[in-house]
């Protein structure tokens, strides 16, 4: 169930709040996602599953906030989650949901982040995992997926085409993870306000990107909890942001005719994981946006690839073109003398740079059946499954037995490759030989492209 029986809107989980305030004052710092499980729909803990997500760092700015005269801006940095992005947050709370409830096949329509990290959590236990993706969709992204074992399915150009295929009777035997279909999503996403919380206490403003708007609302529930147990007592303001090729959501809080999606030439968007025509969350957007006293804002296309650059150049974060438009949206409103020069601004920084290089095109078309394609595709895929069990390490048979499209004689000629280059170690426990990330393995799972030289 995804939308509420008796109005048609969104299905809205309430959460007992009742010991927040005890909890919260035990955590001194939050250093991963499950320290706040008492906020969260409770799970039974054998069924917890993770990659070590959450706590990523609420980064001062070293030169950008001096340039612009703000004493306190800083970058909230969810590039730093397993598979770099914040989705790492639902992709652990789902799939342990997802086995709580004992089913074994998930299926997930995204644009991009949502699906990439549910492929990687439920490749971890072995879960049949299945992709509707758009066209239209950030390369690196899509490379992730194939990594971790998920099977694409295309559909439509862009996510709102997408979702409705999420829906078919043929998936109904799979757990939905699809982002508008499943409110834990929003469950997940609210710790982020939690530990900027614990990082900042109470922000004047957080900088947050929309596409469906589930990012803000989730942001807004977690501080809103916060302030209805007492613990703060206003909530900051929020600025939703949105590229100006696609922005449904600032079009309508500003009362403009909305356009056409040809109008305004959506197809030339940098942003690919904020793309979305109709947004599910639209009027609860804006609703929120205006209890809280904030406000919305569309940034030009430029603007948004200026902005990469220079958070690369100056504050050392690589960030997808999505994430990078709220450093532009601090820069527009700065300029409008929005911000007083003491306020303290966080800016979301959602997912990494890394997943829209051309480069990652060599690894990321399904069709290639054959070649060097193909065998940098089944390295990525080995060396993704070393990593994901690297607490613990795994055998070659078990690997085979995740990948059942190779043999065991080509798995080992492949962990032998991946061990000349150094990407990994062996290890023999008892009569096992298993297998190990290196800390260079690790880099190369982070920087995709320098998977061309393995062959």
């Amino acid at each position: 169930m995804y939308k509420c029986p008796e109005c048609n809107g969104v299905l809205w989980i309430s959460t007992d709040i009742d010991g927040y305030k005890e909890q919260f004052s035990k955590i001194t710092t939050i250093t991963k996602f499950w320290d706040m499980h008492f906020t969260l729909p409770e799970i039974n803990s054998e069924y917890i599953t993770s990659l070590k997500e959450g706590g990523t760092p609420c980064k001062d700015s070293d030169k950008i906030g001096e340039s612009l005269g703000l004493k306190n801006l800083s970058f909230k940095n969810e590039i730093e989650n397993p598979t770099n992005s914040f989705k790492d947050r639902v992709g652990a709370l789902l799939v342990s949901h997802a086995r709580s409830w004992a089913y074994t096949k998930i299926i997930c329509a995204s644009n991009g982040n949502q699906g990439a990290s549910i492929a990687a959590y439920s490749s971890l236990e072995g879960m049949k995992c299945i992709n509707l993706i758009p066209n239209k969709i950030d390369i690196g992204k899509r490379a992730q997926m194939i990594a971790y074992n998920s099977e694409i399915i295309i559909k439509g150009y862009l996510v709102d085409e997408t979702i409705i295929h999420a829906l078919d009777k043929k998936y109904q035997n799979f757990y939905q993870a699809t982002p508008v279909y499943n409110p834990l999503t929003i469950e997940a996403q609210k710790t982020i306000a939690f530990e900027i919380y614990k990082q900042k206490a109470v922000p004047d403003w957080i900088i947050i990107p929309m596409g469906s708007g589930a990012l803000l609302v989730s942001l807004w529930k977690g501080f809103n909890e916060l302030k209805q147990s007492d613990i703060i007592k206003t909530v900051p303001k929020l600025v939703g942001v949105q590229s100006e090729l696609s922005s449904p959501i600032v079009d309508e809080f500003m009362n403009k005719e909305n356009m056409v999606a040809l109008q305004k030439d959506i197809r030339n968007s940098h942003a690919l994981g904020i793309l979305v025509r109709d947004p599910m969350y639209k009027k609860l957007v804006i609703k929120l946006i205006k209890e809280c006293n904030g406000t919305v804002i569309a940034i030009p296309e430029d603007l948004i690839v200026s902005s990469v650059d220079e958070l690369v150049r100056t504050e050392g974060i690589f960030a997808e073109p999505s994430s990078a438009l709220t450093l532009a949206a601090v820069h527009e409103l700065n300029q409008n003398d929005i911000f007083d020069k003491g306020d303290e601004i966080v800016c979301l920084i959602t997912g990494s740079g890394l997943k829209a290089p051309y480069i990652l095109e060599a690894i990321s078309s399904q069709t290639t059946t054959s070649g060097k394609g193909s065998i940098i595709i089944t390295k990525l895929k080995i060396l993704s499954q070393i990593s994901l069990s690297s607490f613990k390490g795994i055998s070659g048979t078990k690997i085979k037995e995740l990948m059942s499209s190779i043999s065991l004689a080509a798995v080992y000629q492949h962990l032998y490759d991946l061990e000349t280059k150094g990407l990994i170690y062996r290890k023999k426990e008892g009569k096992n030989v298993l297998y190990f990330i290196t800390e260079t393995g690790k880099r190369i799972l982070d920087a995709l492209d320098i998977l061309l030289t393995l062959i």
